[in-house]
């Protein structure tokens, strides 16, 4: 009948499952994986973009335009026709990526044209923008001049938001100076057809509480933060010529019923930003921008990014999660419940992304749960080099770490000058210690006299191995002759007390046995490698068994092996 597997520590995986939720709540509050982030989020929302609205239509101030009608600025007339163009055209509505916060000096009556123009039109919104009257100072608004404003149908704030990197990936959908009383201006474009200027709930992450005390009032303030999911490529709606619409090239039906942004697209002129996943060497004009907002907005498909709590609190559920798992049977061996949970931290983005319309950024906890795995592989590789190098039975050194050190120290013994002694031992007649009491008692002498060793080998240097079998060595750097013969006596008295123990519940555990020893001194002039240095300490093994008596030395030089005969009495 197999034994079952002994269950994993719950104390100590408990405490490690707080501190990994901990350190994600650090990570996430921290901001310190803004970077990656946005690199995965730019990958993400890739598959949650929808196609462009065919019925959004962007009048691009292009490159042709300015060649037809002059240089910019253009006379307000201009624009006034351009009105009446798309009025007569049956456009839905029409929004001005333009700014108008100056009144035309020397052509008062161009102002009076476009002025009357928006008023029959009664579809057109202008924008609003903020500017700090200085560096890091207060800011004001700038809004189309009063003729134009009072001729509106709407006003609404045109700001483009980028991320420190340069890409746009937000956009928050109301704004203003004190409060956030604007629209943007793609949302105040869509709220036209809607009563009393559209839903009061907006989506997005709310960022200006109720029960606190009201902004500055030079303040530029934001509220209902929201992503949007760009079309591919961000500029893929239809796209006319400005001097095409106002000369009449385009036909009728391509406007009618069509929102239109109005904009500056030609090299050079107006504000431009990238996209998520755009080259560094593209961009899209700000009519692009407001035009994939308003497709996000048609198409409901708003992304809105996860409060900093549910983010924290999400994150340290997923890196905890693992070493709770790993106390269910089938997944105690951490690394599997590790796998499963940063894949599983991958798709629930994913879906959150795609199907709920959120943003829940995965990174914070895949590193605390990478790190946690980096710590696990090392301990593993840890666990495996000392194993590699250890008796499994005693847990001492085993021979490979025995050659290992016996190499080196002679190395530094050379350098130094300080002696290197070498102790091999082996228990006399161990097979027949295994034929009669058994191979349990053989283990069990194993295993006191590897006790016995370690007792007395105490230094960081010091070395005892199994070198196999019942074939043990000691190896102890900067020790003499003298002061390695009197560690052997010591060792032999420690040997004999063990029978000396009371009967009792441990009674038996470590059968009589007898146990021989050779030493080898090295000195810095020696010149002897490391198989001369442990051949010399066999040959004092092998004589000490020769002489057979409870205590015997023999010298046959000063740097010739000395034998040792140790018997557990």
């Amino acid at each position: 009948m197999s034994t079952p597997a002994p269950a994993p520590k719950w104390k100590p995986r408990l405490l490690t499952a707080v501190g990994a939720a901990a350190l994600a709540v650090l990570v996430t509050l921290s901001g310190l994986t803004a970077a990656p982030d946005a690199w995965v989020y730019d990958r993400l929302v890739r598959g949650a973009a929808p196609e462009a609205d065919p019925r959004i239509v962007v009048v691009d101030i292009d490159q042709k335009s300015l060649a037809e009608l002059g240089r910019w600025p253009w006379s307000r007339r201009v624009h006034a026709q351009l009105v009446d163009r798309l009025r007569l055209a049956e456009a839905k509505g029409i929004a001005f990526n333009i700014l108008l916060s100056e009144p035309a000096l020397f052509d008062p009556e161009g102002d009076a044209l476009l002025a009357r123009a928006i008023s029959r039109s009664g579809r057109v919104v202008l924008p609003v923008l903020a500017e700090p009257v200085q560096r890091n100072g207060a800011s004001v608004e700038l809004m189309p001049i009063p003729e134009f404003a009072a001729s509106a149908a709407s006003l609404g704030h045109a700001e483009m938001v980028l991320d420190e990197d340069g890409v746009a990936r937000s956009v928050y959908l109301r704004a203003g100076l004190g409060s956030p009383h604007w629209p943007a201006l793609a949302l105040a474009l869509l709220q036209l057809d809607q009563p009393n200027g559209g839903a009061p709930d907006l989506p997005g992450r709310r960022l200006v509480a109720t029960d606190v005390a009201a902004p500055a009032q030079d303040d530029w303030v934001r509220d209902h933060e929201v992503r949007i999911p760009f079309a591919s490529p961000p500029n893929a709606f239809r796209h006319v010529s400005y001097s095409d619409v106002l000369n009449q090239r385009i036909p009728p039906s391509l406007l009618r019923g069509n929102w239109i942004v109005v904009g500056v697209n030609a090299t050079g002129m107006g504000q431009y930003a990238r996209a998520p996943g755009q080259p560094l060497n593209e961009g899209m004009s700000g009519a692009d921008y407001q035009a994939n907002l308003l497709n996000m907005l048609l198409k409901d498909a708003a992304i809105t990014p996860m409060g900093e709590g549910w983010q924290a609190l999400l994150s340290a559920l997923l890196a905890a999660l693992p070493l709770l798992l790993s106390a269910l049977p089938g997944l105690r061996r951490v690394w599997l419940p590790t796998v499963m949970t940063m894949a599983g931290a991958v798709v629930l983005s994913v879906v959150l992304l795609r199907y709920g319309h959120a943003w829940f950024s995965p990174v914070p906890a895949l590193l605390v749960l990478a790190l946690g795995a980096s710590l696990w592989i090392y301990r593993l590789l840890r666990r495996t080099h000392k194993q590699a190098q250890s008796d499994a039975l005693t847990g001492l050194a085993n021979r490979t770490r025995f050659d290992q050190a016996l190499d080196q120290e002679l190395r530094v013994a050379r350098r130094s000058g300080q002696p290197l002694s070498l102790l091999v031992m082996d228990i006399d007649h161990f097979k027949r210690l295994n034929d009669s009491k058994g191979h349990t008692a053989g283990d069990a002498a194993l295993k006191a006299l590897g006790r016995v060793l370690r007792s007395r080998a105490r230094r960081p240097r010091d070395l005892v191995a199994r070198l196999g079998g019942d074939e043990f060595a000691v190896l102890l750097p900067e020790t003499s002759a003298q002061a390695a013969a009197t560690i052997a006596t010591t060792i032999h008295v420690d040997l004999a007390n063990l029978g000396r123990k009371p009967h009792g519940a441990n009674a038996g555990a470590s059968p009589p046995f007898t146990a021989s020893i050779g030493i080898h001194t090295f000195q810095s002039g020696d010149d002897l490698g490391p198989e001369d240095v442990f051949d010399r300490a066999d040959a004092a093994l092998y004589r000490a068994k020769q002489t057979g008596r409870n205590r015997s030395f023999s010298h046959t030089g000063e740097h010739e092996p000395v034998g040792i005969s140790a018997t557990r009495v």
